[in-house]
């Protein structure tokens, strides 16, 4: 039987409200790397935001580079490039530290041609049996830019073009195919329709979603991007969100963090089982008198605690009375209870950190923005950060045009 080890979405780098987190990711990582070694799998899959930023601090890669040889020397290891990554900066890992160096590590920073990097095949089983991954970076919606005489330059329907290379790559992974020996796994960075998301992700409109039917079947899909740990459901196969080992922000506090275990043979359904991450600090938060929480205090020691106190006078010197009450706690804002002025009310529980276009939304209702004028303002500012999301930069239409006229150039009549 062959064994898989699913992890993703590390987002190293990411801070708390400004507060750092490398205790944090050091405690949580080194869990990961004792599991591999506890499991022995055949094959280690990182789905993709290894990364917070696309340019990391040098200590972040570090860590990151560290982790990763370490569970290498376990099992081969597969890391996709995520909306967070930088393609450039893979490919310069893959150059250093991938499978030319002998370290059994390969990073996969940009979509590969189905026949042409786009499948590796893995022994497993001392050989008695095959793993064939498709890989599938993140690919931004830029990549589906497209020129038309009609409609001038536009987007090409995004599911349509990502339905059109998960094909690909499910021919691709059948050619050769052994039924006897080998076990088909594909892996990619999408955003899959129907997904439960957490406040802690970036907005996903519709038009950036993956049908769920779209997904190449095959024994395992190993998901990265969503936050939150979870079955895709409706499927004929097993397919996966294995989630951040940490906690984003206050909105997955509750969540119970994860890697994946896949025990899988050729023709059968494959068991995957989440094997819990206990690793980290823990995110709290509290509503209540200062006395109320004296009385809890115990349970708040190193925590990163959100707390809102009600009947405090705002002005009075509320931080300094909460840090002695919990003094071995993170205190994250906190805050007198008070009431949000009309029209600037984010319908959402007020523990949980918004979600970036809800934040926007209500930051135009206090500015007396509202209807249909703010909704055309957040679509926009939501188009110009998908934008940001990737390092090249959409083609004007301008470019579009020169770029047509210099490929069909007029000859000179002899």
């Amino acid at each position: 039987m062959s064994r898989l080890l699913h992890t993703s979405d590390w987002h190293l780098g990411h801070t708390l409200y400004g507060h750092s987190r490398e205790e944090d990711f050091d405690a949580v990582l080194a869990e990961i790397v004792a599991i591999a070694q506890e499991s022995r799998p055949d094959l280690i899959i990182h789905s993709g935001d290894l990364f917070h930023l696309s340019r990391p601090a040098i200590h972040d890669q570090f860590r990151a580079m560290r982790t990763l040889r370490q569970l290498a020397g376990i099992a081969p290891t597969v890391v996709v490039a995520g909306n967070h990554d930088s393609a450039a900066h893979f490919d310069f890992f893959d150059y250093m530290t991938g499978p030319s160096c002998g370290r059994g590590l390969f990073f996969i920073g940009q979509r590969r041609p189905a026949r042409d990097g786009g499948v590796l095949t893995f022994d497993a089983c001392g050989g008695e049996q095959r793993i064939r991954l498709g890989v599938l970076p993140f690919v931004h919606p830029n990549r589906f830019w497209q020129h038309s005489s009609t409609t001038g330059t536009s987007y090409a329907d995004y599911a349509e073009a990502m339905r059109g290379l998960q094909s690909e790559l499910l021919d691709a992974l059948h050619e050769g195919y052994d039924a006897d020996r080998d076990i088909l796994v594909f892996t990619a960075h999408v955003f899959v329709a129907g997904a439960t998301t957490s406040p802690s992700e970036r907005a996903v409109g519709d038009d950036f979603e993956t049908p769920p039917a779209d997904l190449p079947v095959v024994s395992y899909a190993a998901l990265g991007h969503i936050h939150r740990p979870q079955v895709i459901e409706g499927l004929k196969f097993t397919a996966r969100y294995a989630g951040s080992p940490l906690p984003m922000d206050f909105g997955e506090a509750n969540e119970s963090k994860s890697v994946v275990i896949v025990d899988a043979d050729p023709g059968r359904p494959v068991r995957a089982l989440p094997r819990r991450l206990s690793s980290g600090r823990r995110l709290a938060q509290f509503t209540g008198t200062l006395d109320e929480l004296k009385a809890a205090a115990d349970q708040y020691d190193e925590t990163f605690l959100k707390p809102t106190i009600t009947g405090e006078d705002p002005d009075g010197p509320l931080s300094q009375k909460i840090a002695e009450i919990v003094p071995h706690a993170v205190l994250i804002n906190p805050a007198p209870a008070r009431e949000a002025a009309d029209g600037a009310v984010l319908d959402r529980d007020p523990g949980d950190e918004p979600e970036l276009p809800d934040a926007f939304r209500a930051y135009l209702a206090s500015e007396g923005l509202s209807g249909e004028a703010a909704e055309s303002t957040v679509t926009a500012f939501l188009h110009l950060l998908s934008e940001l999301d990737d390092e090249t930069q959409t083609p004007s239409p301008a470019e579009e045009l020169l770029r047509a006229a210099l490929q069909d150039t007029w000859k000179e009549a002899s």
